[in-house]
């Protein structure tokens, strides 16, 4: 007879044991997200008095861990004088509360954290393991979303996943086209529900301004950076990250993670002083990921037919 196995349940979700798809999506600040995959097999049967049990539940985790990043800058302030920017040392205060120190972090560093976050982590970063003693390139400390899409369309069939078939590169020409049968590839009972088709602002522009070519201005595209595919529920959205990608993905909100604690990205920056010299640094965890590979549909362009 088939057997829920709780003991396994238990070893794979440690001691988290949600009563709903929503209590699992909750536990975002934890060190690692687990998301319930649930499968079973067929069990519709013809009917008979006596008890024939078939089909075994089994949940598997899918798991989104928390990576840490960081960033450390040390400077010598005084490097300044003699410059046009000398007005920035303040020689009443320490180094670390110079306007120059304060200009540096929250106007140069932080910004350019954000820039990182944005342009090489969160959609193209690519993981590499740290060598110790070495500052490491800027991009390896996590996956980006669009590096598991890629790792899931090499997997072939094998992937879970629904990915798009005969995957041309889209130009600004056939976008419309493009965009619309990855839409169509959204069956089922999602075909209904509202969803993002997630794309680079470079397609996003070739897609208005091809609609526009073609049944005139006079259209409401919805709000600036958005718009509502024809026929359907889905909103063509196009993200910073994903600049200079053909890639195209859909999936629930709720399955769509950004996982990251209390301290958002370099929120919380330290500043110290040794001698002369002034270190500024900060750390925080920070993932993305997908809960569930069966509802996300993508289209990623085979290699060699564009840049992807």
């Amino acid at each position: 007879m088939a057997v829920l196995d709780i003991a396994q349940l238990k070893a794979d979700f440690g001691t988290f044991l949600g009563t709903s798809e929503k209590d699992i999506l909750k536990v975002l600040t934890q060190p690692t997200f687990r998301a319930a995959q649930a499968t079973i097999a067929a069990i519709v049967q013809g009917f008979q008095k006596g008890w024939t049990p078939k089909g075994t539940p089994a949940f598997a985790p899918l798991i989104i861990t928390h990576k840490r990043h960081k960033f450390d800058v040390e400077i010598y302030p005084d490097e300044i004088y003699g410059s046009w920017l000398g007005f920035l040392a303040d020689e009443s205060k320490s180094r670390e509360e110079w306007p120059l120190v304060k200009y540096i972090l929250y106007k140069m560093l932080l910004e350019q954290v954000a820039q990182d976050r944005e342009l090489s982590l969160i959609g193209n970063g690519s993981y590499a393991a740290i060598v110790d003693g070495t500052a490491q390139a800027t991009g390896k400390s996590m996956d980006g979303f669009l590096t598991i899409l890629k790792a899931q369309h090499a997997l072939g069939a094998t992937s879970k996943m629904n990915f798009a078939n005969k995957n041309v590169a889209i130009t600004a020409s056939n976008v419309i086209d493009q965009v619309e049968k990855f839409a169509d590839t959204i069956t089922g009972p999602y075909k209904s529900i509202p969803m993002n088709v997630f794309c680079s602002p470079e397609n996003l522009t070739f897609y208005t301004r091809k609609r526009r070519d073609l049944y005139g201005a006079n259209q409401d595209y919805g709000k600036f950076g958005s718009v509502v595919i024809d026929g359907t529920p889905l909103t063509l959205q196009a993200l910073p990250s994903m600049i200079g990608s053909d890639i195209l993905f859909a999936t629930p909100k709720a399955n769509f993670i950004r996982l990251l604690k209390l301290n958002d990205g370099a929120s919380k920056p330290f500043v110290e002083t040794s001698k002369r010299q002034v270190f500024l640094f900060a750390d925080w965890y920070e993932n993305v990921g997908f809960a569930l590979a069966e509802v996300v549909w993508a289209f990623v362009p085979d290699a060699g037919s564009a840049s992807n």
